[in-house]
């Protein structure tokens, strides 16, 4: 087995996915998002690249069956239901309803992992767990980092270096220079996790943007044991 990370979703798109296992991360927020909505209740999320694209598909099903949530800028998108902070994905709101999603990077990043035989979604929340489930799998792992635009994200790279380092100390897999340089991150922040999340740019903006909390959300250490599956358009748990 061998554990490698990419940056960003261009990574992936130049790749041949084939038999691997890919495990998605967008801390800030999508996946951190996304798992928080399946640990409470969500029946499924399925993700849109663009808003047109999301409310298309609304058209496709009832009142009170979905709902809409999303972000553009870190704001919610107008008209939606829900922006893309995990504190609005309660119980009381996505038990058992569908949540048709868009995010400026998380959603892309999903629709880049086209042809990998199994594809994960992971986040210091879930971290243990989704972790776990690639490494029993007994597949070569990419952890897949959504970064900032066509930039690294620092929160990323700190979480799949989280990931790698618990990979590595578990299996008895080879590393990329990726996955190495991932590992030395993660050790710059292995005391305070929340750290990174703080000082990273998205971090900042997300700051300066009102949504603080999220950052304390995001950065919780194995709350979770969800573990979200990305297959054929839709997200399910495991």
């Amino acid at each position: 087995m061998r554990v490698d990370v990419t940056v960003v979703p261009q990574e992936l798109e130049q790749r041949d996915l084939g038999d691997l296992c890919v495990v998605v991360l967008d801390v800030l927020r999508a996946s951190s998002t996304i798992v928080t909505a399946m640990a409470n209740g969500c029946e499924e999320i399925i993700p849109t690249a663009t808003v047109e694209e999301a409310v298309e598909i609304a058209h496709s099903y009832g009142k009170g069956e979905f709902l809409l949530g999303g972000e553009r800028k870190g704001n919610k998108i107008e008209g939606f239901d829900l922006g893309n902070s995990p504190s609005e994905y309660t119980p009381e709101r996505v038990k058992g309803k569908k949540v048709i999603f868009t995010t400026t990077n998380g959603t892309r990043l999903l629709k880049a992992t086209k042809g990998a035989s199994t594809v994960v979604i992971g986040s210091f929340l879930n971290l243990e767990a989704a972790t776990e489930y690639a490494l029993n799998l007994g597949k070569d792992v990419i952890l897949a980092c959504a970064g900032d635009g066509r930039r690294l994200a620092l929160e990323d790279l700190a979480c799949a270096g989280m990931m790698a380092d618990y990979l590595v100390s578990r299996g008895d897999l080879s590393q990329s220079d990726g996955a190495l340089a991932a590992r030395l991150v993660y050790q710059a922040f292995r005391d305070d996790v929340g750290r990174a999340l703080g000082t990273s740019e998205h971090g900042k903006f997300l700051i300066n943007a009102g949504y603080a909390g999220d950052l304390e959300l995001c950065s919780m250490l194995n709350v979770h044991t969800v573990v979200p599956c990305f297959s054929q358009g839709h997200i399910v748990r495991i």
